[in-house]
């Protein structure tokens, strides 16, 4: 989670260089080419290089909806949201992602959810709302954004909530009784290539001719963020219940809100930080778990 924090900052500084759209393929070609050396190496029976073929069609058909949730979807809108918000922000909306992991995971899992859940998602949206429409927030250029455009950059940030929930949740069906890695792998793999149809010989100069800044946040995002972080998130996910694991990221904004004060210097005003609360207790709230 605190690596995971991280990853807006990082974000941050690698839309400076590369477009939403650029960023993705810097970050997840090398990702899927150490991801599947990793599940090779966990695989638990020869049966496993044939992952693909083992896979019925309802699971193949899922495992290409989680690849395109996990990658294209997902990242493209939290890189585009971020060239809108703070990274902050940015990461405060992602703290839903365990509220609407608890929503698919009622509708697809048939996981347990209350009064005291639902409660929690309200709060956390609310501090959300909250935050939007409090806060002010300046462009590159010193302007104060309009009350539209930070809805709208909160909006398709939101996105990446509602793909990361579906994701999950697919996921967390795909690993029962099987490997793990294998999913993540093949998740991150043909994520990836969805993205190759627009990688242009422009984007590969762009990376030879790019500034040590842009390739730390990129190794950070890459190494750190997608295979550590996904290896890590997939070994809970295997042990726990999609929304029990859900419920740890709501650490991961107050790791990204420290993190913008000290490595951007993104300001944490009284609002933000009431709206913060709000959030974060709110998901934790949403995160408790429910009597059957």
């Amino acid at each position: 989670m605190f690596v995971w924090g991280g990853s807006f900052i990082a974000i941050k500084v690698g839309l400076r260089y590369l477009t939403p759209y650029e960023l993705l393929l810097a970050r997840f070609i090398p990702s899927a080419l150490l991801l599947f050396p990793i599940a090779y190496l966990q695989r638990k029976d020869k049966n496993s290089i044939g992952f693909w073929r083992g896979l019925s069609k309802k699971g193949k058909l899922g495992l290409l909806a989680a690849s395109l949730l996990s990658v294209p979807v997902y990242h493209f809108c939290l890189n585009f949201g971020e060239t809108i918000i703070p990274a902050g922000w940015a990461s405060l909306v992602i703290a839903l992602n365990p509220a609407a992991i608890i929503i698919f995971s009622a509708w697809l899992l048939h996981e347990p959810i209350g009064l005291r859940r639902w409660s929690g998602v309200l709060l956390a949206l609310a501090g959300i709302v909250y935050i939007t429409t409090t806060t002010n927030v300046l462009s590159d250029d010193g302007k104060e954004l309009l009350w539209w455009v930070k809805i709208s950059g909160v909006a398709i940030t939101m996105v990446s909530v509602i793909s990361w929930g579906a994701f999950t949740t697919i996921s967390k069906r795909l690993i029962t009784g099987g490997n793990p890695m294998m999913v993540l792998a093949w998740s991150i793999g043909l994520g990836t290539i969805f993205l190759l149809p627009g990688l242009r010989t422009g984007f590969i100069q762009t990376m030879m001719a790019a500034p040590s800044e842009l390739w730390w946040s990129v190794i950070f995002l890459s190494v750190g963020c997608t295979v550590i972080g996904f290896v890590v998130w997939f070994w809970a996910l295997n042990r726990w219940s999609a929304s029990r694991a859900g419920a740890f990221i709501y650490l991961v904004p107050l790791f990204a809100l420290l993190q913008g004060r000290w490595l951007l210097n993104e300001p944490i005003g009284l609002t933000v930080a009431i709206g913060a609360v709000g959030v974060i207790g709110g998901v934790a709230l949403a995160g408790t778990k429910v009597k059957r």
